[in-house]
């Protein structure tokens, strides 16, 4: 019940943001105006493909277990696929400028490194909650909630976008979690 309330309220927050999508961009515009470079320019590498395998390989070592692992790599793949999916049926363009950083022809909804950093949060939490290695499970919401916020920092991405995409991958998880017993 815990679980669905705080999904709901994520839905909620995410359909609010639809209407102050552009006011938030133009404040995070603003703060990277304030903010030194090295702001912008960390945020761009912790976005970057290179951390994401990172990150991967790094939750490889922490499951240590074959069929963990397995379920790992080829749960991230169909979530990467229906965020990509998503992103043909919707077909929201990316806020002005992005194309500076991303290609221009590519689309907003949802946000890709919110959706897989989400989904890694959710399979790492629930994976480790038995383990030594517990103690590493807020990281990766650090990690997921660091992604999304680059990617509405770099004006890539709307907040709407980002939490579709964290919605999309812990929804993902769940479901699968429930189809798939590991």
């Amino acid at each position: 019940m815990k679980r669905e309330v705080l999904f709901i309220s994520f839905f909620v927050l995410m359909l609010v943001s639809f209407i102050f999508d552009r006011e938030i961009l133009n404040f995070f515009s603003y703060l990277n105006l304030l903010l030194p470079g090295v702001v912008f320019s960390f945020m761009y590498y912790i976005s970057h493909y290179l951390f994401f395998i990172a990150v991967v390989l790094f939750g490889i070592y922490l499951l240590r277990d074959k069929k963990r692992i397995a379920y790992f790599l080829g749960e991230i793949g169909i979530v990467y696929v229906l965020s990509v999916i998503l992103k043909q049926l919707v077909q929201r363009v990316r806020p002005i400028g992005a194309d500076l950083i991303v290609a221009s022809d590519t689309f907003s909804f949802p946000s890709s490194h919110a959706t897989l950093y989400f989904f890694i949060f959710a399979f790492m939490s629930d994976n480790l909650q038995k383990s030594k290695f517990k103690f590493l499970i807020p990281a990766f919401l650090v990690i997921a909630v660091l992604i999304s916020f680059s990617r509405v920092y770099l004006g890539v991405h709307y907040l709407s976008d980002v939490i579709g995409g964290a919605l999309l991958g812990i929804g993902t998880y769940l479901a699968l979690k429930k189809w798939i017993k590991v």
